[in-house]
């Protein structure tokens, strides 16, 4: 089921992933400052969730192969250029750890700064260990660009936590009119 949905999103248009991820972003923006005293909850029941969805299909579902290594950091970037389907790996990456982004500021205590900069590091460990494994039980290319890309989609759902800020003050100046 979870292949067949990443399979359907991967064989989709760029410009609707983007859009779909965007659309993401803002609705979530928007649920955390609706329901923002219960996002802590919330937030560690889709973590939990998009932990085991990002372990199953980076390393559970995958077989062994040989697929070997990419350490040389922006080298898909570089390919891409004349293998453009290199963009949709790259934008499935980002894709697939926006999520957790998304759910790790509302998860960890402590200022805004503290938040995001907590969240995109530990997006950025929790890649470097994925491709690690990769890398080790030859499960895959293990990439230094899948981990910028994992780390861009991290830092882009944590943008979502700022959003919800943002949207949490206008809805309380526009409840403050109201009362008025």
């Amino acid at each position: 089921m979870i292949h067949s949905f990443f399979h359907q999103v991967y064989v989709s248009d760029l410009s609707a992933i983007m859009t779909a991820m965007l659309i993401l972003l803002i609705a979530w923006s928007v649920f955390g400052a609706l329901f923002y005293k219960r996002m802590r909850l919330i937030g560690t029941i889709v973590l939990i969730i998009t932990l085991v969805v990002i372990l199953y299909m980076t390393v559970i579902s995958r077989g062994e192969s040989s697929a070997g290594h990419g350490f040389i950091p922006f080298s898909s970037f570089q390919r891409a250029i004349e293998q453009p389907e290199m963009y949709r790996s790259m934008l499935m990456n980002i894709f697939l750890f926006e999520p957790l982004g998304l759910a790790l500021p509302f998860v960890i205590k402590g200022s805004t700064a503290k938040r995001i900069l907590l969240t995109i590091a530990i997006g950025f460990m929790f890649s470097v260990a994925i491709e690690a494994l990769q890398y080790f039980f030859t499960l895959g290319m293990a990439e230094a660009d899948d981990v910028i890309c994992n780390t861009v989609g991290t830092a882009l759902g944590s943008c979502a936590y700022l959003l919800t800020l943002l949207w949490r003050k206008l809805f309380s100046k526009h409840r403050g009119r109201r009362k008025a």
